[in-house]
């Protein structure tokens, strides 16, 4: 029986710090002399919609998330688990490619999608909606916030400078509490932090190494706090990332969960917690996340 021969290219036109539509022309024209049918969608809502249809009628080989983490995560959520996804990484982190050694080159990306060799990887579901890489709460969410909220364009790192200013100028580093299950009735853990990160990969944006032992394939979630509030204090553990001598530090916990529930404090008073997942923001404090083993077929 002959493998299905139509791939779907979702491409983010914002992905990256410049436009790389001659690059995903050149993907298509060479999948096409493949003898794949493909089509580039750039409307989430019509990939959705295409991917279940071509992958009932027992048609579609892959969809190809052509894009950063926020791309893959959106048709992640919106594609079903038995549908393949290639990551084809044009963010400004591409965290989740890194991860897995995929780049932008159009011969590699034909060969994976001719041999369709796939792994099973853990996701995270956060408030009913999937994250693939980390979810965090607190400072560097309302940061996300901003920049979404101010963003015009394609970005880089840089273009973070003002989202961060502006947020040091405003934010005032309420307390989350968390509460942590690995999955028995009985062990429940409960703390209270300023920074919260909850990873399913061992990434951050700049190279930062949280937990570098998460392993999206072991059904589990990497839960990383800094406990005290503070400009200061976020100098302070910035500092120790930089040296990978964080864990050592008496205000940082990393514990292992199935499942997390995060509120505000009563300390936080009326100061909601925002919440970003994959660089999108998510929302405000209530959270419930819990994890999904191998929920995601992906292409390597």
């Amino acid at each position: 029986m002959s493998q299905p021969q139509h791939i779907l290219i979702a491409a983010n036109p914002k992905s990256g710090a410049v436009s790389r539509q001659a690059l995903l022309d050149s993907l298509r024209d060479s999948l096409v002399g493949d003898s794949f049918a493909v089509d580039i969608c750039t409307n989430l809502d019509q990939v959705e919609c295409q991917a279940a249809e071509l992958h009932n009628a027992g048609r579609l080989r892959a969809v190809v998330s052509a894009g950063g983490d926020g791309t893959a995560a959106a048709l992640a959520n919106r594609i079903t688990a038995e549908i393949p996804l290639l990551i084809f990484p044009l963010g400004t982190e591409n965290l989740l490619a890194k991860h897995l050694g995929l780049n932008s080159d159009i011969s590699a990306a034909r060969e994976r999608l001719l041999a369709s060799r796939s792994i099973a990887l853990d996701v995270g579901l956060a408030n009913n909606k999937m994250f693939l890489v980390m979810a965090s709460c607190g400072f560097d969410a309302a940061v996300v916030e901003d920049m979404h909220a101010n963003r015009k364009g394609h970005i880089n790192r840089w273009s973070y400078t003002k989202p961060i200013l502006r947020t040091l100028a405003r934010y005032r580093f309420p307390l989350a509490k968390l509460l942590e299950s690995d999955g028995l009735v009985q062990a429940i853990r409960e703390q209270h932090a300023a920074w919260t990160f909850i990873f399913n990969l061992p990434r951050y944006a700049a190279n930062l190494k949280f937990c570098p032992q998460a392993d999206p394939l072991d059904g589990k979630l990497d839960v990383c706090t800094f406990r005290k509030p503070g400009i200061v204090k976020g100098f302070g553990y910035l500092a120790r990332l930089w040296l990978g001598s964080h864990q050592r530090m008496a205000d940082f916990s990393h514990s292992v969960a199935t499942s997390v529930t995060m509120k505000s404090s009563d300390e936080a008073g009326s100061h909601a917690i925002p919440y970003q997942l994959d660089g999108d923001p998510g929302g405000v404090l209530p959270l419930e996340i819990r994890a999904l083993p191998g929920r995601l077929k992906l292409v390597v």
